[in-house]
Parts: C-alpha cells; structure tokens; sequence
C-alpha cells in the first residue's frame, strides 16, 4: 500500500500502520485521517520525513525573513486615551429636545436611551409589557383613540399590578373627549421603580375616579408621565421642560426631597403648581409649593414624643445622612424636640461615611444610649438595616430600642430584616386602614403603600382645582385653598396652611409577627395606638 503524509501534522505514515488501534486519536481537521493527538507518530512506528531537510530549512528561512518584514513596516495603531474618570453618566435623552445630566453616581443606571416623559406614546416602566400594552401605544402615536382605548383596556388585565397602562387608558379616553386637561407626575422610574409605580398608582386612582365620573363638563384629566430617576440635575431639566410646556396645568411631585428641591426653583418661575406626595423636608418652601405628606417637622415632634414618652428613653444615638435634604431635616427636627423634652443624643453618626462597623459602633454606644434612631435616606436604607442587624447580635440585655422614619416603611424592611427589626418603630404618614386603602387593594391585587394613598390625595387635590377655564395661576390659587373632606382622600381631610404643608398627624407603627406583611416574611407594621 501507498505512503500518506498527514496534512495536519507533516508527518509521512505508511497505510500497512492503521491508527484503529492506538489510543488516544483524533481525526485530523484537513485530511480527516486519524491520527495520534497532536499529529505525532504512534509508538513503535517509525516516520520518515515528507521532504529533503535542507528544503524545509530554506523554507524556514524565508518564512522568518518575511515576518521580520512585516513587522517593521507594519503601522501601528495609536492607542486610545483612557477614558476620563468622571461618575456622571450618559445625558439623557428627552422626548423634547432639552439635554439634561444622569446622576451623579458611579452605579446610576445607564438612560441614555429612555425617554422621560410619556402621555401615552412610549412605555416609561420597563419589564412589564406585554403585546396589549405596545398595540395601545402603537395605536395612540397614531391619534387612533378607539384602538388605544381596546387595547390598554386589554393590557390592564394582564397586567394588574402596573399602572401605566391604566393612566394611558384614561388619557386615550380625555384624548377622544376632547380638549384634555394636562397635568404631570414626576416620578423616579429607572432609579427607584417600585416608588414610581407606588405614586403612579394613586395618581391612577385619583385619573380614574375623575374620568370615569364624566370630568368636568366632558373634558377629562391626561396625565403626563416624566422620569427624573430621583436625581436633582434631571429633576431640573424635566421641570424646566414642563414649565415650557403651556398646557401642563400643575404637576405631581417629586419624589425625593432633593429632587424636589432642584426642582421647585423652576416652577417657581413659572408660576407652575407643585404637589409633593411625598417629599418631606422643611428646606421645601416656596409660592407654588404644596404636599399631602407630613413634613419632616412635624413627624420629627411626634417621633420625639414617642421616643420619650412611649418608650421612656433618656439617651439616643441618630444615624443619618447629613448630604440628604430629607435624612438631615428629619434628623434636625427630632433632636429639637428631643432635647426639648430634656432628652440627650449622646452621639450622630454618618450613614454615607462608610467608616464605620456596625457592631463595633453599637459596642462602643453601650452605656452611652438606650436606643438607636436610623434615619436614612432612601440610598441607605441598607446600611442602617445593617445597623439594625448588628443590634439583634447583641446579648438580650445589651440591645437598643431601635426608632426610625418612613424610609423604613415598606415590604423590605420586613423580608430582608427579618428578626432584626422586630419591634422597630416608625414615624409613618398613613396606615392602610381605611376605605381607600380596601379598594386600592382590590383594585391592584394587593396591600397599597403611603406613597400611593399621598399620591392619590395629591391627585384628588390638583384635579379638583381645575375649573372650566383654568390657567395656572387659577389652579395654584384653588390649590392653595383645597379643603377635600376625608371621604374624598384616602383616610385624613386635605387643607394647607401658609407653608403649603398638609395640616395632618402623622403614626407610629411597630414591626411586630403577623400575616398581613409581604410574602415571604412573618412581620407586618401594626399601628401604635
């Protein structure tokens, strides 16, 4: 039988020497014989060379000679600077042309490509679409309010607990009415996407009941959707946009205190109403400003008086955020009134400091203190659950009664501290126990938050300044002067005083073991009489 040289390796073999029989083969990729791996000689078998040596050596040669060619005249290309260490992220891209900044934050989510305001013509809310939901938003691009209208009807039952499609529902409806009335929710979708959808919802709420009423006569409420994802820059930019825009009658929001803060100056400007649902701090004043929230003022006192009266406590140590407008004003209300009532705070500490192990601090504080105040701000929330944590590894005798601000009040206070935060008490602005709150629940599938029963009195109160011919200042005067009964919100009366504050006591809630908390937890918040 003839020889064979294998492609693969260079290697001649004889077909009298079969490979079937030696381990470890492999079928080489360009002759498809197989061979021992590697292209090597099967043992005991002795090769010969395909070709005389000093031709492979020559070839050799000139195989080195011309890749010593190649690189000295190859061009290297020039490298690229390194990127600038900057924490700001992409600009954003508005649905008007208006650049505004991301956050300033080295972990802020990239939103260079979302859009920040929608009536109706984009989804804000990512991940939970569904086709309905695109159909309706598809057809109201296209000015077809009857498709809309079928469409997002379908969509919000699919997709019970979102409620974008149902403010895109009612807007198609206004729309097909004729001649709207605009307004706008700011909220902070790509930043905190569970508070935006808490505040949407109450909105939502307010939208509906409004529209489904008749309106006033026959024109129904648009509600504009705008995402500021809670940071002041953004929030800024999406107010200057909104004060541009004419037809936007007043506007629900923000979210954050510092947000709102940034963005008040412009509507301030503008003469354009502002009702916050949830922005707390006493830094937040000013002409057009209203909220439905307790300000920090006022839940600071009623904190205090709990710390000292209810809790008969001397000595407290405060963990804050002295960068946050809402963490600092909090924290500044509480120890006025606690020192008034000859209480001491024996020590502040820096939540955003980093420098600190929770459970060398708490060491350190015994002694010293007898409860702990964790007043974060929404971004350190984690740290103090930490704190709380720390505290329930103490001995028994060596733990601190733990106290602390609405920041705490909600669902993963309860799943991700566990027993940790059994018996924390909280300064809270709304309890769901009233007729609202048992047809929120019914109408989203769930236990609603005090962000969506203050956002829903904030609606009720911009909507029901609106009058037959309304202009901005005409609604910021009837805004002013709100007086809804408690029947028409979502448990107290809405009426300001001068300040633009919501005249409103806030709660005390205690996190104690029962069955109407989040899934997964056996903790729910039960109110302290």
């Amino acid at each position: 039988m003839a020889d064979w040289t294998c492609d693969h390796s260079g290697t001649t073999y004889s077909d009298q020497e079969p490979f079937e029989d030696i381990d470890d083969q492999e079928e080489c990729p360009v002759c498809h014989r197989k061979c021992p791996k590697g292209g090597g000689k099967p043992p005991s078998k002795k090769a010969k060379s395909a070709l005389p040596l000093p031709l492979i050596v020559g070839i050799g040669v000139l195989l080195l000679l011309a890749g010593v060619i190649y690189l000295l005249t190859k061009k290297t290309p020039p490298i690229p600077p390194e990127p600038s260490p900057s924490l700001s992220s992409s600009p954003i891209v508005p649905s008007s042309p208006l650049p505004t900044n991301s956050p300033n934050t080295s972990n802020s989510p990239n939103t260079s490509n979302l859009p920040t305001t929608s009536s109706g013509e984009t989804r804000l809310i990512v991940g939970q679409s569904n086709p309905d939901t695109e159909n309706g938003i598809n057809a109201f691009k296209s000015g077809n309010w009857t498709e809309a209208t079928q469409a997002f009807t379908k969509a919000i039952q699919g997709v019970r607990t979102n409620p974008e499609p149902q403010i895109y529902l009612n807007n198609a409806k206004a729309r097909q009415a004729g001649s709207p009335f605009l307004i706008a929710v700011v909220t902070p979708i790509d930043n905190a996407q569970s508070s935006a959808e808490e505040m949407l919802r109450g909105v939502a709420d307010a939208q509906t009941k409004f529209n489904d009423g008749g309106g006033l006569n026959g024109r129904l409420v648009e509600v504009m959707i705008a995402n500021d994802g809670n940071d002041p820059t953004r929030a800024a930019s999406i107010a200057q946009q909104l004060a541009n825009d004419p037809n936007v009658l007043g506007v629900i929001g923000h979210n954050a205190s510092d947000a709102s803060k940034a963005a008040l100056a412009e509507y301030e400007k503008a003469g354009l109403a502002m009702i916050s649902p949830t922005s707390t701090s006493i830094e937040l004043k000013g002409d057009v400003f209203t909220r439905t929230v307790p300000s920090d003022a006022v839940s600071g006192q009623k904190l205090a008086e709990y710390a000292k009266n209810g809790l008969k406590l001397q000595k407290v140590a405060v963990f804050y955020n002295p960068k946050s407008s809402y963490s600092k004003s909090l924290e500044q209300a509480f120890a006025t009134q606690f020192q008034q009532k000859e209480g001491q705070i024996v020590k502040t500490i820096d939540l955003s400091s980093g420098s600190f192990e929770p459970l060398t601090e708490l060491v350190g504080l015994q002694g010293q203190a007898q409860g702990l105040v964790l007043l974060p701000d929404t971004d350190h929330t984690t740290v103090a659950n930490g704190i709380a944590v720390a505290n329930s590894k103490l001995q028994p005798a060596q733990r601190f009664k733990l106290l602390g601000g609405d920041a705490f009040y909600n669902p993963t206070t309860l799943t991700a501290g566990g027993n940790a935060v059994q018996g924390l008490s909280l300064v809270v602005p709304w309890v769901a126990r009233t007729p609202y709150a048992k047809t929120a629940e019914n109408r989203w599938g769930g236990q609603v938050s005090w962000r969506t029963a203050m956002s829903f009195d904030a609606g009720s109160a911009l909507i029901k300044a609106l009058s037959v011919s309304p202009s901005r200042s005409s609604v910021l005067q009837a805004l002013k002067a709100t007086n809804l009964p408690s029947s028409e919100t979502s448990g107290d009366a809405v009426k300001f005083n001068a300040n633009g504050d919501r005249v409103i006591q806030p709660l005390i809630v205690r996190v104690a073991p029962g069955s109407r908390g989040p899934q997964g937890s056996k903790f729910e918040f039960q109110a302290v009489k």
